[in-house]
C-alpha cells in the first residue's frame, strides 16, 4: 500500500510543480486526472481495492485482488477485441478508397489498352478484338460509356487532388499500412 501511495503522490506532485512553474495548467490537469485514474484503475486493484467514482462521492470496498486482476484481463480483452474490429473497419475503407485512387489514376484512352485488343481509335475505343475480329456495336457502346465514366472519374480525381494523383495516392497507402501496423500490434 505504502510503495502504491509514494508513487501516486509523487506523480501528483510532479504535475503539480510543472503547473506551478508556468507550464501548461490544463495539461497539469489532465495529467493529475489520469494519474488518479491509472491509480484507481491499475494499481489499487492489485491490491484487492475497487474504488467507484459515483455521483455522491467515491465510493471503496476491500475484495479478491485475484477475482478483480481477472476482471481487468478481461475488459482489457474486449477492449482490445473492439479496438481491433475498429481498425478493421478503417482497413476496409481506407484499401477501397486506395483502390479508387488507383482506378481513378488511369488515363481514359488507356483504359481498354490491354492485350484483349489490338487496335483502338483516337479516344481509346477498342475497334478491333486481339484475335483480329471487330468489337461488336453493342460491345463499342458499352466501352465508349465506360471511358465516359472514367473521365468524370479521372477528372474528378485530378480536382480532389490538385493534379497531383500520385500524393493523394501515397497518403491513402501510409494510411493503408499504419491501420496495419496498428493491427499487427494489437494482434501479437
Amino acid at each position: 500500500y505504502i510503495g502504491a501511495m509514494v508513487s501516486f503522490r509523487e506523480n501528483v506532485r510532479n504535475a503539480a510543480l510543472a503547473a506551478a512553474k508556468g507550464g501548461d495548467t490544463e495539461a497539469a490537469i489532465q495529467a493529475i486526472l489520469k494519474t488518479c485514474d491509472g491509480l484507481r484503475d491499475d494499481v489499487l486493484p492489485g491490491l484487492g481495492i475497487r474504488l467507484e467514482d459515483r455521483p455522491e462521492g467515491t465510493l471503496w470496498n476491500l475484495e479478491d485482488p485475484a477475482v478483480m486482476l481477472k476482471e481487468m484481463a478481461e475488459k482489457a480483452a474486449k477492449d482490445k477485441e473492439v479496438q481491433i474490429g475498429k481498425l478493421e473497419k478503417q482497413l476496409v475503407a481506407r484499401t477501397k478508397e486506395l483502390e479508387k485512387v488507383k482506378n481513378s489514376m488511369v488515363l481514359p484512352k488507356d483504359l481498354f489498352r490491354t492485350e484483349e485488343f489490338k487496335e483502338w481509335d483516337e479516344t481509346g475505343v477498342p475497334t478491333t478484338m486481339a484475335n483480329g475480329d471487330p468489337v461488336s456495336g453493342g460491345q463499342l457502346k458499352k466501352k465508349k460509356k465506360a471511358i465516359a465514366k472514367q473521365e468524370k472519374t479521372y477528372k474528378d480525381l485530378m480536382e480532389k487532388s490538385g493534379n497531383h494523383p500520385q500524393g493523394l495516392l501515397d497518403s491513402t497507402q501510409k494510411e493503408v499500412d499504419s491501420i496495419k501496423r496498428k493491427l499487427d500490434s494489437l494482434s501479437l
